[in-house]
């Protein structure tokens, strides 16, 4: 097991070597047996080092691009693979410049083509970009196997390119994982989960005109999400937070409602799929983090006040050092309270910068 466990990281090796584009580093944890902990152990090997942990390094800007888990000889091995360059990027501002036809949220599927280590082609075009789906191989006795994740990177009128990145939606630390990746002939199902979604909105009549007018959509009512921020102490999250939370809930879309506009986002790449307009009774002041009829959203005591100084930085760069009016100087006791309501213009720079479409 030994020199199987060492010749798996000398073919990881060799194969990120090739890859001069992205600075890549392979951590890892051998014989481990507490599942629910990996992701927080210090972590062997790379730029880990034996002195971060999985969730020390996202922190510290490198991105997932593969994980195996293999068993051990007195537990579970487990291989990361990092990179600091974005597995997923998405420019948002330019997708928005494009025009497209109304987007078809139904799922459809079809085989993939051209397959190398990381692209593949279909023959369906007029996609957008950021588009997403999920790649399945099919076994001789109609089993099948879900084996990466795909989004697409550019699209003609006959034909689209694809980039695979890890499928982590069903993510269990104790079950080993396959080393099956994706070749000539799999199947990809575009718009997984599409009409499975989550709504970010302003208030209840935002949240409500929403919900009336994508009647074809299933939504998880924000007071789950908002329940799952107030227990682990995050009154305004950020984007990895809202996105882990959506993946976590098998959510294929986020509607985000800034003023008249709903922008639907894909969860898995956070671009941005479709926009409209909708009404309903549009007040000056917004909920933040959402509407959510859960109350007290407090900050946890135990979290870095270097979070606090990030989100006041922000309303900064909105209202300069001196300029803030006394309402807004108050918003500092509103967040300790966990009862933050906010000038639209808050709400609307929050999720305008966190979309990447802030002018």
């Amino acid at each position: 097991m030994k020199l199987l466990f060492k010749s798996t990281l000398v073919l990881f090796t060799t194969a990120l070597l090739s890859q001069a584009f992205a600075k890549t580093t392979i951590c890892y944890k051998k014989d481990w047996n507490s599942p629910a902990t990996i992701e927080v152990e210090k972590l062997e090997g790379g730029e880990c080092k034996g002195e971060l942990s999985y969730r020390d390094m996202l922190k510290n800007g490198w991105f997932l691009k593969d994980i195996k888990i293999e068993k051990g000889k007195d537990g579970l091995n487990y291989i990361y693979t990092l990179t600091d360059k974005r597995v997923v990027e998405i420019d948002n501002a330019t997708i928005l410049k494009n025009e497209y036809k109304k987007l078809d949220y139904r799922p459809f599927a079809i085989k993939i083509l051209n397959v190398t280590d990381e692209t593949a082609t279909i023959n369906v075009g007029n996609l957008r970009v950021g588009q997403s789906g999920i790649v399945q191989h099919y076994y001789e006795d109609n089993k099948t196997l879900i084996v990466s994740n795909a989004y697409v990177t550019s699209s003609n009128e006959t034909a689209s390119t694809l980039k695979f990145f890890p499928f982590t939606d069903l993510k269990q630390n104790a079950i080993p994982t396959s080393n099956r990746k994706p070749v000539t002939g799999d199947v990809i199902i575009m718009n997984y989960m599409y009409d499975s979604s989550l709504i970010i909105a302003p208030s209840q009549d935002a949240f409500s005109a929403t919900r009336e007018k994508y009647k074809d959509n299933n939504f998880l009512h924000s007071d789950l999400f908002a329940a799952k921020l107030k227990s682990e102490g995050i009154p305004t999250p950020p984007k990895e937070v809202i996105q882990e939370y959506a993946i976590s809930q098998n959510l294929g879309t986020i509607f985000f409602i800034i003023d008249n506009t709903i922008y639907v986002v894909d969860s898995k790449t956070f671009a941005i799929l479709d926009k409209d307009i909708i009404s309903y009774n549009y007040i000056e002041n917004k909920r933040m983090p959402f509407y959510t009829r859960v109350e007290k959203i407090e900050k946890n005591i135990f979290t870095s006040m270097l979070d606090y100084k990030s989100w006041f930085g922000f309303l900064n760069k909105i209202f300069g050092d001196d300029t803030r009016s006394e309402d807004e100087r108050l918003l500092e006791n509103e967040i300790a309270a966990g009862e933050l309501t906010v000038k639209g213009e808050v709400y609307n720079n929050y999720y305008e910068t966190m979309l990447g479409i802030k002018k």
